[in-house]
C-alpha cells in the first residue's frame, strides 16, 4: 500500500512538474497576424525576407506562430491603424508612433546612393557632392532624407514609385545616382539586369558598374503589436537572436548575395 501511495504522489509530482510549469510562451502560444510591406528582399509577398525571417524566428523562439498580410510600401501604416484584426506591424521607423506597444529596435535599414563608376561618384560620403548630377529617388525621398536644401543643387531630380522606373535611368546613362535603400535597389538591379539579358529590356546596359554608397544614417526598425505580452516576448526573443549571433546567419546571406554593389556599405542587421 506504501508503494502504490508513493508511486501515485511520483506520478503527481512529475505530472505537476511537466504541466505546472511550462514556460508561459508556450501556453500563451499564439498565431500572430502582421501587416508588411512588401519590399524584396526584405518581405516579399509571403512574407519572407531579411527582416521578416528575423521576425519569424523570434516568434517562434517565444512558441508563437506569425502570419504575414503584405502590401504595397506605405499602405501598411494605414491599413495597420485602419484594420484591428491586425496583430502587429511591421515595421516602424524611430519618429513614427502607432496603436499599441513598441519593441526595442532590432534591425537596420540604410538607405544611401547607387552610383554609376563612371560618374566619379564610387566615393562619395555625402549628399552635398551630388550637387551638378543627375538624381532620383523614391517618392517623398525629398521629406524622408532631408533632400530640400539640395535639391536646387542637383542637375536634376526625380522621385519615382515603380522600382524599374527609378532604376532603369542609371542603367541606361540617364541617371548618376540612385537614393533608395541598397539591399533593394541591389534586389531589383538584378531583376532589370536578368530581363535585358533576355532581350526584355532593350535600351539599358546591363553590365555597366555600379556602387552602393552609405550617405545617410541607418534606419533603426521596430514592430507594434497590440498585445504588449507579445511585445514583450518579442523583445527577449529577438534579443536571444542577437546575443548569440544566429540573427546574422539569417540576414548575412541576404546582403552578402549582393556585395559586390553593398561592398562593406550595408549592415548584416
Amino acid at each position: 500500500m506504501l508503494g502504490f501511495l508513493s508511486c501515485r504522489r511520483t506520478v503527481c509530482i512529475i505530472t505537476f512538474l511537466v504541466l505546472g510549469f511550462q514556460p508561459t510562451s508556450i501556453v500563451n502560444a499564439k498565431e500572430i497576424v502582421m501587416i508588411a510591406p512588401e519590399i524584396p528582399p526584405h518581405f516579399d509577398a509571403s512574407g519572407k525576407g531579411r527582416i521578416g525571417d528575423v521576425i519569424s524566428a523570434a516568434l517562434r523562439n517565444c512558441g508563437h506562430t506569425v502570419r504575414f498580410t503584405t502590401v504595397p510600401f506605405g499602405r501598411h501604416w494605414q491599413d495597420y491603424k485602419d484594420f484591428e484584426h491586425f496583430d502587429g506591424l511591421a515595421t516602424a521607423e524611430a519618429d513614427q508612433t502607432f496603436p499599441g506597444y513598441s519593441t526595442i529596435p532590432f534591425i537596420h535599414l540604410q538607405d544611401g546612393a547607387t552610383v554609376t563608376e563612371e560618374s566619379g561618384l564610387s566615393d562619395i560620403t555625402s549628399v552635398q557632392q551630388l550637387a551638378g548630377y543627375h538624381v532620383v529617388a523614391f517618392p517623398n525621398a525629398d521629406k524622408i532624407l532631408g533632400l530640400q536644401a539640395n535639391m536646387p543643387k542637383f542637375k536634376s531630380f526625380r522621385m519615382r514609385a515603380n522600382r524599374f522606373d527609378q532604376l532603369r535611368p542609371i542603367l541606361a546613362g540617364r541617371a548618376d545616382a540612385i537614393l533608395a535603400d541598397g539591399l533593394i535597389t541591389a534586389h531589383f538591379l538584378q531583376i532589370l539586369r536578368d530581363r535585358a539579358n533576355t532581350g526584355k529590356e532593350p535600351y539599358i546596359a546591363p553590365g555597366k558598374k555600379v556602387f552602393f554608397r552609405k550617405i545617410f544614417n541607418r534606419g533603426p526598425q521596430r514592430l507594434y503589436f497590440r498585445d504588449k505580452t507579445i511585445a514583450n516576448d518579442f523583445d527577449r526573443c529577438v534579443s536571444e537572436l542577437i546575443d548569440t549571433h544566429e540573427i546574422e546567419n539569417i540576414t548575412k546571406p541576404y546582403v552578402d548575395k549582393f556585395r559586390s554593389i553593398l561592398s562593406d556599405q550595408y549592415p548584416n542587421y
